[in-house]
């Protein structure tokens, strides 16, 4: 097989901003709050490069009014066009003029206009106890806090300053380099310059200046500083930042143009946010998140500060590819600094079975390949799961050396970067005549799907059959010699001293059926020695014979059925998160109902914080507490 025929090249498809329009720099000024109307007074110059003849200046703007004293100089000359109107759409604003603008550099100046300051968590929001102003700007939120293109190719040097309330302090992307007070009510505090940056890395905070600031310097001299109220909480974080950048400043070993990174813990706010410099974190998960949880997030969001700040996608199609590089980064450090094997197996046990609840029910069939306009609900729903298994998988065929030097030149070598990008480092590497490691990890990328196989031990011979459409260039590994790569439908290999069994662990990103003797001798193996078994392991072959009995994929299936159920219900301890593993083999019964609750709660499971027993509970657990009362509210009855 030819696996070039299969690859979309989706990858062709151009930027959709206005290239016209190259911004160099902009220089912001934000007051706030403004409690006349609960929002916020901003004014902007813009200085950028016309590339073409045009008679407007559009840009991205959204739930911003009121412009005021708007002119526009052109570099060259300093001649001054005459601006003959200003349109205001849903997403954009236009700025119009009498006379065509020839290219060159111009300087765009609105002296002054206003926005709104939200209570959700995206552009410029508040939180009131405590009270805080901060931002949230990806994926495309630049545009409800300053006029701009709104892009993540698109990078310019951005100069701030914030007009606050004089007993509160601002903190940026940058350190302050001014603040003087003009007046009694308001102070302002003018921040250095940054670098290079897409609009949606610009952040700032507004918070009180009794809050409590606790720093450290890194080896590296980027000194980290967290803010919160409770110091246990600022120093759990801070212990978790500092350990994290030293990590990652190693592994990547490209120096940042930066010098400290501020951590802002904020109330009632999911996961986290890369800001340059600034980065936001949900005070929830730093109270109350198990180590594994805090670390991941922190060292995910630390890795953006080369893999999505520094290196950027130039486009929102390959977002999924920005965020998988963080979190499998991300993972490196929650390896190296997790010593409690416990929680380090709770923990990729939680990110296993999120995955299976994406693939099932929340974005069955997706590819990681994204639209241009996305959401951050999108992102969560197709990032950071199955991709990042797709890199393990990749690492394990060309080495974690070769990916730590892939990552370091894609950093050092790239303001932008996309999936051919990435796959370059990879097109020298054969797996056969007909396809190299870079095409087949593209295929991967940007083909939907689970891909799923049927393993059939019959005496001298098992017969491995690839049961997905369309075939998938399948990496394996197994308790027997065979291919690295497995490209056909079906393949027969000689097994006379043992079964042959694949993909334990969870190793690559499939499904694994087998012969009912198989998984009787699998199971049987389990309930007598499942401490030898992972805790993925044991939930991995759990949830595929789930699976394929539930599709009638297996012989004997209700007989071998009743007897996984009882394994796992009588021996709790070992299958922790049990009632999401048990899933299929609970829902053949009652599928409408099962399919309406998990539905229901999955979206629950991504959010939830496992950090106890308890949690993690079979059968008595958080998950199955949730899913039976939901099934007593609803149904009048528990689930399981």
């Amino acid at each position: 097989m030819k696996l070039l025929i299969l690859i979309p090249l989706i990858f062709q498809l151009g930027f959709s901003y206005p290239h016209h329009i190259i911004p160099l720099s902009y220089d912001l000024l934000f007051k706030l709050p403004i409690h006349e109307f609960n929002g916020f007074t901003g004014s902007m110059v813009l200085h950028f490069n016309l590339s073409s003849l045009s008679d407007n200046i559009t840009l991205d703007a959204m739930d911003l009014h009121s412009f005021r004293n708007i002119s526009l100089i052109r570099s060259s000359d300093l001649t001054e066009p005459s601006l003959k109107s200003i349109k205001i759409l849903k997403e954009t604003v236009e700025f119009k003029f009498e006379k065509s603008l020839f290219p060159g550099q111009y300087l765009l100046t609105i002296g002054e206009y206003n926005g709104r300051i939200g209570n959700a968590s995206e552009g410029l929001f508040e939180r009131r106890h405590p009270l805080l102003y901060t931002t949230h700007l990806q994926p495309n939120h630049a545009r409800k806090l300053f006029p701009c293109i709104d892009h993540p190719a698109v990078k310019a040097l951005f100069r701030l300053s914030i007009v606050h309330p004089t007993d509160t302090v601002a903190q940026s992307n940058t350190i302050a380099m001014d603040v003087h007070v003009e007046n009694r009510k308001w102070q302002r505090t003018i921040f250095q310059a940054t670098p290079l940056l897409p609009a949606y890395l610009v952040a700032f905070s507004v918070m009180p200046d009794s809050n409590l600031q606790l720093s450290r310097q890194t080896s590296f001299g980027v000194t980290v500083r967290v803010n919160g109220e409770s110091r246990a909480i600022v120093l759990r974080v801070l212990d978790c930042a500092l350990a994290s950048f030293e990590i990652l400043a190693g592994l990547i070993d490209v120096p940042l143009p930066l010098n400290k990174i501020d951590f802002i813990l904020v109330q009632d706010y999911d996961g986290g946010m890369e800001n340059w410099g600034h980065i936001t974190v949900s005070e929830t998960l730093a109270t109350s998140g198990d180590d594994a949880h805090l670390i991941y997030l922190i060292a995910h969001e630390i890795a953006h500060h080369w893999i999505g700040n520094r290196a950027t996608v130039d486009s929102w199609n390959w977002i999924c590819l920005q965020e998988d590089l963080a979190d499998w980064m991300a993972l490196k450090a929650v390896k190296a600094l997790l010593t409690d094997e416990i929680r380090l197996q709770r923990f990729q046990l939680a990110q296993y079975v999120e995955i299976q609840l994406v693939e099932d029910f929340l974005s069955p069939g997706h590819s990681l390949f994204m639209p241009s306009k996305i959401n951050q609900e999108l992102i969560n729903r197709h990032c950071y799961l199955k991709g990042v298994v797709l890199l393990d998988t990749l690492e394990s065929v060309v080495g974690e050396q070769f990916m730590y030097s892939v990552i370091k030149s894609l950093v050092a070598s790239h303001s932008t970067f996309n999936l051919t990008t990435f796959t370059s480092y990879f097109d020298q590497i054969r797996v056969d005549r007909n396809a190299t490691v870079g095409q087949i990890y593209e295929y991967w990328y940007t083909t939907g799907g689970y891909p799923s196989i049927l393993v059939e031990n019959n005496g001298p011979s098992s017969r491995l059959q690839q049961l997905s459409k369309p075939l998938w260039p399948l990496k394996m590994t197994s308790t027997l010699s065979i291919p690295q790569f497995v490209f056909s439908e079906s393949i027969v290999f000689a097994s006379e001293s043992a079964p042959l069994l694949v993909n334990l662990n969870f190793t690559s990103f499939m499904r694994v059926n087998y012969d009912s003797l198989t998984w009787t001798a699998i199971f049987k193996y389990m309930f007598e020695e499942p401490e030898l078994f992972s805790a993925v392991g044991r939930a991995q072959l759990v949830s595929d014979f789930c699976y394929f009995y539930a599709n009638d994929g297996v012989e004997n299936g209700n007989i071998l059925k009743e007897a996984v159920v009882d394994m796992v219900y009588s021996k709790p301890e070992f299958f922790e998160l049990c009632d999401w593993n048990l899933y299929w083999c609970h829902s053949k019964s009652d599928q409408s109902l099962f399919s309406q609750v998990v539905r229901s709660l999955a979206l629950r499971f991504s959010s939830a914080t496992f950090e106890s027993t308890s949690a993690f509970g079979c059968k008595n657990g958080m998950a199955a507490r949730n899913m039976n009362q939901f099934c007593e509210k609803i149904f009048g009855r528990k689930c399981i």
